[in-house]
């Protein structure tokens, strides 16, 4: 059996534009689905897609890691966020096929799960307001979760004024008032911070626990990530914008983070989020995927979860609305914040691509812009 076509799919989601993967065989009753989502630039990552199609087919469809080095490999130019995207989608589709060929799910082909559930936490969003921060946990725990992750930090200029270290630290006490300290908390800066204004606010906010910062800084930026690490106390989480093992292996050289947090429809797909598992473990890391879209994208990611001996907790965004695209059956969330282990063959949704709908207005742009003009981080 061998792949015949490759398609990228186009979907304005709830949250952000999706991008699906679609791998076709010589059987046509056999053909497997990814995600490599790359909020913001739909149309790279598909033309990425068709661009390694073309070195693909033809090839069997078990033949996953050739695949990989063959699309990695195929030019001078390799990595980066969109390269590797349209990588990780067509990864995560072959992963499906296998699957279910196999009529087994995805983590017992890996080696196998080491863990009976998986613990998750809510993706809570954005504001600066602690009353709908609070409000939004309260939800989440309602719902089971029993950690909170939120970003209560706007997009910030070069010196920020001093106000804004109160208001993170107000974000974080409304939290922390209602999860209790049964609970955990983290919060995600999104790298848009200079190292003295985040040092300063870990400082702010140590004493209320967080369990995490994520991307304190821009995750790439190695000397500034040292100067942060020597003045934390509180864990350091990054990776959502690392790709491959060469990148990781910067970052864990240096004791620069004590989670990692690869995503598996951008750093390389189900393979390299194994890779990315065993060196976590070999660093004394923990790991926790980065997977706040579409479902296809977090049922991939709870194979990768499943598999890691240091994992610690998988980002979970509820979409009602996104989640009519798929078909299949998606865990659910019990009472203790965990999901149970899939064990429907292959990956475990599917895309019904007569349900899905792009709309170019909807894409967003994912640019922020200071009180004089300046181009801010997003």
């Amino acid at each position: 059996m061998h792949i015949t076509q490759v398609h990228a799919h186009l979907h304005s989601g709830e949250f952000s534009d999706l991008i699906f993967v679609e791998v076709s065989t010589s059987d046509p009753a056999v053909s497997g689905w990814g995600e490599c989502t790359l909020p913001g630039k739909p149309y790279a990552v598909s033309g990425a897609v068709r661009d390694a199609a073309r070195l693909i087919l033809g090839m069997p469809v078990d033949s996953i890691r050739r695949v990989w080095e063959t699309a990695y490999r195929h030019s001078y130019w390799r990595g980066g966020a969109v390269e590797t995207s349209a990588l990780s989608g067509i990864d995560i589709a072959l992963w499906d096929i296998a699957g279910k060929l196999a009529q087994k799910p995805v983590h017992a082909l890996l080696g196998g799960a080491v863990r009976d559930k998986i613990k998750a936490y809510a993706n809570c969003g954005l504001s600066t307001d602690p009353l709908e921060l609070a409000r939004r946990a309260q939800t989440a725990i309602d719902a089971g979760f029993q950690i909170v992750k939120f970003y209560p930090l706007p997009p910030t200029a070069a010196l920020p004024q001093t106000s804004l270290i109160s208001s993170v630290y107000d974000c974080c006490a409304a939290v922390r008032d209602v999860i209790g300290s049964s609970r955990d908390f983290a919060i995600d800066l999104h790298g848009r911070t200079l190292p003295h204004t985040v040092i300063a606010i870990e400082h702010a906010i140590r004493d209320l626990r967080p369990l995490w910062i994520e991307e304190p800084v821009a995750s790439e930026d190695i000397e500034a990530l040292s100067r942060v690490r020597r003045h934390f106390q509180v864990p350091i989480a990054l990776g959502e914008r690392l790709f491959t093992r060469w990148q990781f292996k910067q970052v864990l050289d240096r004791g620069l983070a004590d989670l990692i947090q690869p995503d598996v429809g951008n750093a390389g797909g189900i393979s390299e989020m194994r890779v990315l598992a065993d060196m976590a473990e070999s660093y004394h890391v923990a790991f926790g995927p980065h997977s706040p879209n579409g479902l296809l994208h977090t049922c991939a990611s709870l194979h990768c979860a499943a598999i890691s001996q240091t994992f610690g907790a998988l980002e979970f965004r509820p979409s009602a609305i996104t989640n009519q695209i798929f078909d299949g059956e998606f865990p659910i969330l019990g009472a203790d914040g965990t999901f149970p282990l899939q064990s429907t063959a292959g990956v475990g949704l599917s895309v019904q691509p007569s349900r899905l709908s792009f709309d170019d207005a909807r894409v967003p742009r994912l640019a922020e812009h200071g009180f004089d003009g300046t181009p801010l981080d997003w």
